[in-house]
């Protein structure tokens, strides 16, 4: 996918408009649509505001089928979300801090104690480890993971998509979560 940066490089530094660049990428013939959709994402991110965010990936989930829970296996279009949510002002630090914070296992345990929290990337109820009942209808998608690095949860679906989403955004940008944790 190194291909792909030669592409959004092009658009972004001739600042070519949304709609002259969706024209430009269908035009070229070597990329597939998915490609496409991830350099129209990086470059042409929506505005994502405040606690929009959740929003964005239930109703994506909901338009493909899925029941608002997420996919324990990466997911393309929720990634992509979580790329142009990375290039917007309202979320970009939320997103490299959640990278810096959740992407190494070392970081990561079961949130302790009992309660109940919500994922801030979709939005769904996740539970501390104490408020597991086997009973009810928890599953390994509802629980709250937390990282030493961070006073948020996340949910395991999430975490994944955003793993994926750094894959996808060192095609542009190799070493961006380098330059990240060196200012920080």
């Amino acid at each position: 996918m190194n291909k792909l940066k030669k592409y959004s490089d092009y658009l972004l530094s001739e600042k070519i408009i949304r709609e002259k660049g969706i024209e430009y990428l269908r035009n070229i013939d070597e990329l597939d649509n998915e490609e496409r959709l991830l350099i129209y994402s990086y470059c042409y991110p929506r505005n994502i505001l405040d606690r929009e965010l959740p929003i964005h990936i239930q109703n994506l989930r909901k338009s493909q089928g899925n029941s608002g829970l997420g996919w324990l296996q990466p997911n393309f279009r929720e990634s992509c979300i979580l790329v142009e949510a990375f290039r917007t002002l309202q979320y970009g630090r939320f997103m490299r801090h959640l990278m810096h914070a959740f992407l190494d296992p070392e970081k990561l345990s079961s949130c302790s104690g009992s309660g109940e929290d919500y994922c801030p990337i979709c939005g769904k109820k996740i539970f501390y480890v104490d408020s597991w009942d086997s009973e009810t209808d928890m599953n390994e998608e509802t629980k709250a993971i937390m990282s030493s690095e961070s006073s948020v949860c996340l949910c395991k679906d999430c975490l994944i998509q955003l793993y994926t989403s750094k894959g996808l955004i060192e095609n542009f940008d190799p070493g961006f979560l380098d330059k990240y944790t060196k200012r920080a």
